[in-house]
């Protein structure tokens, strides 16, 4: 069909689809209990996932960084319908946070019932940094001209004094009563032999959009005249020359001490320009000349302390070799060479810090006068590197544990290595795991200071730690909690507790005497271990649910007919090691042909079942129960000295007797039974003793 004739509403579609998928803004569909039902290309960018398929496997309250923020977001929605401008916090899926701004909508039915939500989401962190640092240029603009340490004064394009700082009063003498208003030129230049055409001819040129920079000469209100250089600028917005702007800077000491001040300047210049990091002067034999401030800071010695003293004998004690070390740097920037390293030097009252030290020597047209060197901490960046490394190796150990519970033979050895990975790998030494059985919890495994004598079953508080966890499905950490809120089996001294859901099929909890034991990471650890162990547990439970579909029957619930021949081998040849017979029953259901054809075979399936409780409840746990085929059952008595036609009577009696039954098909409910024993020294098969078992059986049902 050409694509002139196809269906208007199919166009529509397929142009909606292409839109969704290509526009720069993430979009999105969820449902209200948090599905995500679709994004677009876009919001699987924004939020950092590999594929549209992994976004899709979170749920919406993951995506949110603080859960209140989607409780607002869900409460306008279905108090208005729809959300504009609604501005939160985002979790990507590498943890970093980021603002986004929502536009959404809730689609409802005919019944008003809300289907699911569709909207929008910009990331706007750019934008609010962008805006924030707007603020902050403009606060630090009126700061650095209200307390510039020079004068500084604003114009309109007519030269007309607009504004002025505290230093232009200072510098010329004038208040700002006395100098807003006023022509520029005329009130600091006015008078003046050449000065008042050089001024004019400066502020003619900022007019026409130029930079001027002179040292010139101004006139105090005084009449003195002040050695000053002057910068002015026009003020462009858009292009648009709005107004002029003149920094004025006193420079009488400077053109009277510039010589003098030459090599001191050098020496500021080049020492205290790293600032704030810890800088020192020092001869070209290493005694120390000058400190600033965070040099004292970070050693901790005063100048008086350390004025005159040799730089290494001061920060590099004769410890693991560091003297050694340091002399070796001071040489080498003696020798006119620089130098970059980092190690560890010592402070005042004896600790070692991990310093960066950068050394310089100083010259002076060709001359090495000094040398520097600029000290940085770097204890946070060396205790974070080593923080990041010890997370690293507990994430490789989580990994042996989630091979190990991979390979758990029964649910215990899950909870024991979940409980034992928790404290060997992330320092959990008293920690519980609960698990959920109906509707309580029973504690399956402990750390190794704790001792439980018996498995205890408890109930969560319902406002407690466990239920934010399970209702979250994230870790959650309380600091400082009040004894009487201490979940059940936390000891009483706890003053940390951190607790994190194992899906739905249980919690963890862990205790500290310590206020701020568990941390971010803590939590994040803890969900990866738990995230292994839930697996774990769902893999034996459908291991246990398959294994028991294919050896069991699905109606009656005893073993079907298949698993029987693989277990009848088994069990003749352990009768055979014994020398103990096995006992056979072979029983049909009476007139089960009338109660299908009487009340159809959903009554009959009924009767199935209730024969196979009767029969469960007749023979011993021990004794195999089988569905033989249609109403047929076969009952196999192993090492037991009971004859087998004591056990056929009972079952006969039993099922006779069986009210239930005989309230199911309005007469009482019989069974033909034959029975035999197989003995391992016959000279036949057991196959051939359950041939004379059914045999048996047709000779008992014939004599009714």
């Amino acid at each position: 069909m050409s694509n002139e004739r196809r269906n208007p509403a199919r166009i529509s579609s397929d142009r909606y689809r292409d839109l969704f998928e290509h526009v720069p803004i993430g979009l999105y569909r969820s449902t209200p209990s948090g599905e995500i039902v679709d994004v677009n290309p876009a919001l699987v960018r924004m939020l950092g996932y590999p594929d549209k398929e992994t976004l899709l496997a979170e749920t919406a309250g993951t995506m949110y960084g603080r859960p209140e923020d989607r409780d607002r977001w869900l409460a306008e929605l279905e108090q208005n319908g729809t959300v504009a401008g609604f501005e939160a916090q985002w979790r990507r899926r590498d943890g970093s946070v980021i603002r986004v701004e929502e536009n959404s909508h809730a689609v409802r039915g005919a019944d008003g019932t809300t289907l699911h939500y569709e909207g929008s989401a910009e990331d706007i962190t750019e934008r609010r940094m962008i805006e924030a640092r707007l603020a902050e240029e403009k606060t630090r603009f009126e700061q650095l001209f209200a307390a510039a340490p020079e004068a500084i004064v604003l114009c309109d394009n007519d030269g007309k004094i607009l504004r002025m700082n505290t230093e232009f009063t200072q510098l010329f003498g004038y208040t700002e009563a006395e100098a807003l208003g006023r022509d520029i030129d005329g009130l600091v230049a006015e008078g003046l032999n050449g000065l008042h055409e050089e001024a004019s001819g400066v502020t003619e040129s900022i007019a026409r959009g130029e930079t001027a920079f002179i040292e010139s000469q101004r006139r105090h209100k005084d009449g003195r005249l002040i050695d000053i250089s002057i910068l002015g600028k026009p003020i462009l917005v858009d292009g648009e020359k709005v107004a002029l702007y003149a920094i004025y800077r006193d420079i009488t000491a400077r053109v009277a001490m510039e010589r003098k001040l030459a090599q001191e300047k050098a020496r500021f210049e080049l020492l205290f320009a790293a600032a704030p990091e810890a800088i020192v002067l020092c001869a070209n034999d290493g005694a120390i000349l000058r400190m600033n401030a965070e040099f004292s800071n970070l050693f901790g010695y005063t100048e008086d302390d350390a004025l005159g003293r040799d730089v290494d004998q001061l920060v590099a004690p004769d410890v693991e070799s560091l003297q050694d070390e340091a002399k070796g740097i001071t040489q080498q920037i003696a020798d006119g060479q620089s130098s970059f390293v980092e190690t560890q030097r010592r402070r005042k009252d004896g600790i070692l810090v991990h310093v960066s030290i950068l050394g310089k020597p100083i010259m002076i047209d060709g001359d090495q006068i000094a040398v520097y060197g600029i000290y940085r901490d770097i204890s946070a960046r060396v205790a974070a590197e080593a923080a990041l490394a010890a997370t690293r190796k507990k994430v490789e150990r989580l990994h042996d544990a989630a091979d190990a519970l991979g390979e758990a033979e029964d649910e215990e050895d899950v909870y024991r290595i979940t409980v034992e990975a928790a404290e060997l790998v992330l320092g959990f030494s008293h920690g519980a795991l609960y698990a959920a059985e109906d509707g309580d919890f029973t504690c399956r495994a402990v750390s190794s200071r704790i001792v439980v004598e018996e498995p205890e079953r408890m109930k969560i508080d319902p406002v407690g730690i466990a239920v934010q966890s399970l209702e979250s499905g994230q870790p959650i950490i309380v600091d400082d909690p009040e004894p009487k809120n201490l979940p059940r089996g936390m000891p009483p001294t706890s003053r940390s507790l951190i607790c994190a859901p194992i899906r739905e099929l249980g919690i963890f909890l862990a205790a500290s005497p310590d206020v701020g034991t568990f941390g971010e990471e803590d939590g994040r650890l803890l969900a990866i271990l738990l995230g292994h162990t839930a697996v774990g547990v769902a893999r034996l439970r459908l291991q246990s649910q398959l294994i028991k579909q294919a050896r069991h029957d699905a109606l009656t619930g005893v073993f079907n007919r298949h698993y029987f021949n693989e277990l009848i081998a088994q069990e003749v040849l352990r009768a055979s090691r014994y020398d103990h017979p096995i006992g056979l029953l072979m029983i049909d259901v009476d007139r089960f042909k009338e109660i299908n054809d009487r009340y159809g075979h959903q009554t009959g399936d009924t009767v199935l079942q209730e024969i196979a409780s009767v029969l469960r409840e007749t023979v011993r746990e021990t004794d195999m129960i089988v569905r033989y085929g249609g109403d047929e059952f076969l009952v196999v008595l192993t090492e037991t000295g009971e004859k087998a036609e004591e056990v056929a009577v009972r079952i006969r009696e039993a099922v006779r007797g069986n009210e239930k039954l005989r309230q199911i098909s309005g007469f009482n409910v019989s069974v033909s039974v034959g029975s035999i024993f197989w003995n391992p020294g016959a000279d036949h098969p057991i196959e051939e003793a359950l041939a004379e078992a059914d045999a048996r059986m047709y000779e008992d049902k014939n004599k009714r």
